[in-house]
């Protein structure tokens, strides 16, 4: 199933079964749904009766929104991405289910999985409750032996990275040397640069990025050299590689963990758009996705349809997010599931 006709038959899932799947407050179901844009900067949520996007030149730091959307990202309005003290919990039904089990739901079958969580489910103990952190989408990319205390290189997990340039590169970190408690010491990435989508990868090359003056230490891709904050690709900060897209950075570069080793692949332009994230906020949705991708070749998105406890003060939410596509097929128009617990 292509992605436009995967898109239409959701739509029209959702809609048998949700009475008006974007004009919340209708009345006609024990919860309503919204669907917002996340294709181009954050969709910014607060929860109420109904839900409704809000703007905030920096959500960092507004306390007027709940829960955001952008591309694949979830993040909610607590910890390190916001003032507003919101935590989630995911009850995460469908956690164990398999790809073929996911590639089966759809959102007129799992409306009653919402419909069943009630107030019994709210967990009492403040430790079953996450607030966000960083989620960066360059991750994994060392180890950490807790006999030995030793902090190695995790090589076999390679990227492909869209650069602020609009180049693509391959990279991994190949090498940790004198990681300390606060900062992974002086690491030393391998990558190769691909000037423009599917033209040839260049030769393999390395860089030792020193992490342990404090601080964050730029690195252009392109010109493979230590740069700045007015130009860069990727920056190291104590165990954090950040990007610089998303959260980190304006340059639009992003990144996506690949399922090839570094001397096989040959193209690192050849996912969707989409994909290449940029660095996050993540908290319970970046620990429990919301979604699996490419599970049938074709790089579609499929919602897993768990659902998600949202709380902020007294009031906590149920959200269940449904659909990543538009009725036209367009990606990141994200349609979720909405309703405030009561007794």
């Amino acid at each position: 199933m292509n992605t436009l006709r995967f898109a239409i038959a959701t739509c029209l899932l959702i809609s048998a079964c949700d009475s008006n799947p974007t004009t919340p407050g209708s009345g006609q179901e024990p919860f309503d749904s919204l669907t917002v844009d996340a294709s181009s900067t954050w969709a910014l949520v607060r929860l109420g009766d109904p839900a409704s996007t809000v703007s905030a030149a920096d959500p960092t730091t507004s306390a007027e929104w709940d829960i955001g959307f952008f591309a694949t990202s979830v993040m909610l309005n607590g910890g390190a991405a916001g003032p507003g003290e919101v935590v989630g919990h995911c009850l995460c039904a469908n956690a164990g289910a398999t790809d073929d089990q996911i590639l089966a739901l759809v959102p007129a079958a799992e409306r009653q999985r919402f419909l069943d969580v009630g107030m019994a489910r709210v967990p009492a103990t403040p430790d079953d409750w996450q607030s966000d952190a960083l989620a960066p989408a360059i991750e994994g990319w060392y180890a950490y032996d807790s006999a030995t205390h030793i902090v190695s290189a995790a090589p076999e997990k390679v990227w492909k990275i869209r650069t602020s340039d609009g180049a693509f590169a391959k990279l991994h970190v190949i090498d940790i040397a004198d990681a300390a408690q606060a900062h992974a010491g002086r690491v030393t990435i391998e990558f190769a640069v691909q000037d423009a989508p599917g033209s040839p990868l260049g030769a393999a090359q390395t860089a030792t990025l020193d992490a342990s003056g404090g601080g964050r230490v730029y690195f252009d891709l392109l010109r493979a050299e230590v740069t700045d904050a007015s130009d860069w690709d990727i920056a190291i900060e104590g165990y954090d590689i950040r990007i610089n897209g998303g959260v980190s950075g304006g340059g639009g570069a992003g990144a996506v963990l690949a399922d090839e080793s570094f001397d096989e692949m040959t193209d690192a332009s050849d996912a969707p758009a989409e994909v290449y994230a940029g660095d996050a906020f993540g908290g319970v949705f970046d620990e429990h996705p919301w979604y699996r991708y490419n599970l049938e070749g074709n790089h579609q998105i499929h919602p897993t349809f768990d659902v998600y406890l949202v709380r902020r003060g007294d009031d906590v939410y149920k959200v269940q997010l449904v659909s990543y596509y538009g009725p036209t097929g367009d990606t990141r128009q994200i349609t979720f599931r909405y309703a405030l617990l009561t007794e």
